[in-house]
């Protein structure tokens, strides 16, 4: 089967009538906050700033009802990067809390009104609720495990302040990552409904990552890596190897956008966001990154977005250009860490002061505490967010297990690294259906190759840092999932039946009916 052009041309037909005008109510609602406003004016600047933030929020609101995609858009590209500290909100009056309500209540309305559940018959989605239930409870278990480890080790200064080792209960803020993250996967499938829209979030996400590049600079951290750049405007570009999986992910993805995008100049212009992401993947001097770079060439090598010669010539060109950057960029310590790959060789390089042989030993070193770890805890593991400080109480470090399947076992038990591992055939298996089906799409072709790529590349990284938690793997599978509903709804109508997505569930059954309906004979 090809896909067509008959859901993913155009808009796909939603299950209630759009807006067909801007409704008289919202001009009489603007003109009413209007007046409020003039009146708060009369009486201090506090009770303007109140009012504009309320009517702020009374708009966004609406915004979110009429176009949701637009607040499933907003919570991804907060994910992605930090918002100014004007526009983050306060305490718990936060974007992503008031539009994740505001979601949760416009689901629930849908739901009441179609009774159309589809959502939580994706195996993926049931296997991420499932991995959330094993891990809050083996987490809530361990809380009658390890009581009080935390005040046994000694105290850290953190911001001016006497703290103990992972903070004495961070256990609401893990289950809530967790919870919020799951619920906006569920989000994303339900109203990324075109693929324009997920056209758009792929803009979103690739401006989110080419923002970070304008605060690049040093990490100074203990002044011990002068020469690895970094980021600190979010997380991930905080931690040098994440960044640097970050931008392998952009390097994908602007290659992906530089074939698909047909006018000249859109293509050149993501070409040279990819070409200038190359070398900072290399400034890094992330070996886990520089290894990643490598995939992702191989990856576009094997694929078939291009012609064998037109690959062939853009593998061979970025090949010669890391080579120069290698060369005539890097510095001796950028150049010695990179290829300081043998993990095995950690002691002589520790003897001979290499670059980056004290993180292969702390890496090492970690490993085997994580399966001593994992060896007197196989079940249930030491509970969520604990490993830090219970490592810190067991063998005097406080280090991260630097490795996602180690990670899962440690805290969460075998049980949930079975999961995560079936959860990952399932994608793997649904990703490699979609890719033929998208070969010739009008809007995304190829897309289910790029999604492969960075999904190989979140399997790679998994064995340098414990990423399983963050965002990827909820972004791949809200992507994929999309995907199938929009080739399953291109063969139902190929076949003469309804599309998965037009019409509420009574329609579409009423529409199956009459179709096996035996036909009345033709009079004589």
């Amino acid at each position: 089967m090809t896909a067509s052009s008959i859901p993913f041309g155009g808009a796909t037909r939603r299950s209630t009538r759009g807006i067909e005008k801007f409704p008289a109510w919202a001009l009489v609602l603007t003109v009413v906050a209007g007046l409020a406003l003039g009146v708060a004016a009369m009486f201090s600047d506090a009770s303007v700033g109140i009012g504009t933030a309320l009517v702020g929020l009374v708009f966004a609101g609406l915004l979110v009802l009429y176009r949701p995609h637009v607040g499933v858009i907003v919570i991804m590209s907060t994910m992605l990067m930090s918002y100014p500290a004007a526009l983050r909100g306060v305490g718990p009056f936060t974007i992503n809390n008031l539009l994740g309500i505001s979601l949760v209540l416009l689901l629930a309305f849908q739901l009441y009104r179609g009774h159309d559940y589809w959502f939580l018959k994706e195996p993926e989605i049931r296997l991420l609720i499932a991995i959330a239930l094993v891990l809050i409870t083996m987490q809530q278990l361990n809380k009658l495990i390890w009581p009080d480890i935390k005040y046994l080790l000694p105290k850290v200064q953190k911001s001016g302040v006497q703290a103990f080792y992972g903070e004495v209960d961070v256990s609401g803020r893990w289950i809530f990552e967790l919870l919020s993250r799951i619920a906006f996967t569920i989000f994303f499938v339900n109203w990324i409904r075109t693929p324009r829209q997920l056209k758009w979030v792929l803009y979103v996400m690739s401006f989110c990552i080419l923002a970070v590049i304008p605060t690049l600079g040093p990490d100074m951290v203990k002044g011990e890596a002068e020469y690895r750049i970094t980021s600190k405007l979010v997380g991930w570009a905080e931690n040098i190897n994440r960044f640097a999986f970050m931008m392998n992910v952009g390097i994908a993805l602007f290659l992906y956008l530089a074939i698909s995008t047909k006018p000249l100049l859109g293509k050149v212009l993501w070409l040279l966001c990819a070409v200038g992401s190359l070398p900072l993947v290399l400034l890094t001097a992330s070996r886990s990154g520089f290894l990643g770079l490598c995939l992702v060439g191989l990856l576009l090598f094997i694929g078939d977005e291009l012609p064998r010669r037109a690959k062939a010539s853009a593998v061979a060109g970025g090949l010669v250009f890391a080579l120069l950057v290698f060369f005539f960029v890097l510095t001796d310590a950028h150049r010695e860490r990179l290829m300081n790959l043998n993990p095995f060789n950690a002691e002589q390089a520790m003897a001979a002061r290499v670059e980056g042989a004290r993180s292969t030993e702390t890496r090492v070193v970690t490993l085997g505490e994580a399966l001593e770890i994992i060896t007197a805890h196989p079940l249930t593991g030491v509970g969520l967010g604990n490993f830090r400080w219970v490592n810190a109480y067991l063998n005097g470090s406080y280090k991260p297990p630097h490795n996602s399947y180690i990670w899962s076992a440690a805290e969460g038990g075998i049980f949930t690294t079975l999961l995560y591992l079936i959860l990952f055939g399932y994608l793997y298996r649904r990703i490699q259906k979609l890719r033929p089906k998208y070969t010739n799409h009008p809007v995304l072709p190829h897309f289910p190759n790029w999604l492969n790529t960075y999904l190989m590349l979140f399997f790679f990284f998994s064995i340098f840092a414990d990423v399983w938690l963050e965002v990827h793997i909820y972004f791949i599978i809200a992507f994929s999932i999309v995907l199938s509903r929009w080739a399953l709804d291109d063969e139902l109508r190929g076949r003469g039946l309804p599309g998965t997505i037009a019409g509420t569930p009574g329609a579409r059954r009423a529409a199956v009916r009459q179709l096996y309906r035996p036909r009345e004979p033709e009079p004589a």
